[in-house]
Order: C-alpha cells, then structure tokens, then sequence
C-alpha cells in the first residue's frame, strides 16, 4: 500500500528506535515506504 504522508522528525527517529526503515522522497510532501523485520512483533 502507498499513501502520501507528511512525515515529522520526531516520527523518524522513533520508528528508528524501532529498527522500522523509513525510506522518504518528494518534492510536495514526502512519499514512504516502510519495511518491518517479522521479529518486531515478537519483541
């Protein structure tokens, strides 16, 4: 699923804490693609 997102600086770094990868790119606004590992859910 893609959807347009405007992403905040503090959501970043908490999803990196997460060890989520959040890849962002765009010119009016940011588009981003997330990639889980499966063992986050059984943390």
């Amino acid at each position: 699923m893609i959807a347009g997102i405007k992403v905040e600086e503090e959501i970043i770094h908490d999803l990196e804490r997460l060890d989520i990868e959040l890849y962002v790119h765009g010119q009016h606004g940011y588009w981003a693609s997330l990639r889980v590992e499966p063992d986050l859910i059984s943390r």
